[in-house]
């Protein structure tokens, strides 16, 4: 298991997506306990948020070796563009330097709701705003790069449910574009859904990385595995029920995934840039990804998302 010992972040900031609970609340208290100087709670309810600060500054550990360290929330709706935007420009504009991005906030839900955008809002929420923040941050994080002269690390939390994408059985048709098969309620099935995001995740990465110099900006992502966290809760019931049981016997404990995450973030070195740790391991992509199909649904997923996130700014060179 991964063992953050040795590791002082003293002088570092960092910013962590969806911090108010779960794996993000933990990365975060991790983070403070490694005497991170800066860490950004990027949190959809600001007093929610606020509430957790209080908490966190209560804890013995951080209370006793981090006391003094600068702890700041700033609201992001990952479920709506114009907050992702409001956010990057707040973050610009107040913070000098930022080390450190983890876009950990995400959904599961089980039936089809549509975000503000139109998208299905486990792809809004999982996919489309997340590149967005991307592309709005990667001109600041390569300037921070060059003020550190160390690269900026993007750590992106997916899953390996995106293997059980239902692009598996339902493969676009030549003509068909992957975001609106995405909105349809034909396809929609609630037991893929969250692994499709997932997946869309995964190929914008493999799509992006190769763009990016890594001296100036690395970008991962990393499956923590199966965590004792409250995202069953959306589930009905009768599920519930069963996710919980197998949850209670096989799941890790929050504190485990947090290490996960913080691998990813801290320990792997430039290698790891452009790749999917499944625990700490570098994996080997499916054969879905590696198919004709797959290839295919990544180079229209990528056509697809520039062409969208240009109707909302300026994109950076490498988003081209």
């Amino acid at each position: 298991m991964v063992k953050l010992i040795g590791i002082d972040l003293k002088g570092k900031t960092a910013v962590v997506t969806g911090a108010s609970a779960g794996l993000g609340l933990e990365v975060t208290r991790q983070l403070l306990q490694l005497n991170i100087s800066t860490v950004i709670l990027a949190v959809r309810n600001v007093a929610k948020g606020e509430g957790v600060v209080k908490q966190l500054r209560g804890e013995p550990r951080i209370k006793s070796h981090n006391p003094n360290a600068t702890i700041k929330v700033m609201e992001l709706d990952v479920d709506r563009y114009d907050s992702v935007q409001r956010f990057a420009k707040r973050l610009r504009d107040e913070v000098p330097i930022v080390d450190i991005l983890i876009l950990n906030a995400g959904i599961g839900l089980f039936k089809l709701e549509r975000s503000p955008s139109g998208h299905d809002r486990i792809i809004q929420v999982n996919y489309c705003s997340n590149a967005l923040l991307i592309a709005e941050l990667l001109p600041y994080l390569e300037a921070c790069a060059e003020k550190t002269g160390s690269p900026t690390l993007i750590t992106w939390v997916g899953s390996r449910t995106y293997e059980a994408t239902s692009l598996r059985k339902t493969p676009l048709q030549p003509d068909e574009r992957i975001l609106e098969h995405m909105d349809s309620e034909e396809f929609f099935s609630p037991f893929t859904r969250y692994g499709d995001s997932k997946l869309l995740c995964l190929l914008f990465m493999y799509s992006l990385a190769p763009r990016l110099n890594p001296k100036k900006v690395i970008i991962n992502m990393l499956c923590p595995g199966m965590v004792q966290t409250n995202m069953s809760s959306v589930l009905p019931f009768y599920l519930r029920v069963v996710v919980n049981t197998v949850k209670a016997i096989r799941a890790r404990p929050v504190e485990v995934g947090g290490w996960i995450i913080l691998n990813a973030a801290l320990i792997v070195g430039p290698e790891s840039h452009g790749k999917f740790f499944s625990d700490k391991e570098i994996t080997v992509d499916n054969e879905y990804i590696s198919s004709s199909a797959g290839q295919e649904t990544q180079k229209k997923l990528w056509e697809e998302t520039i062409a969208e996130l240009s109707q909302l700014t300026t994109l950076p060179p490498q988003f081209k």
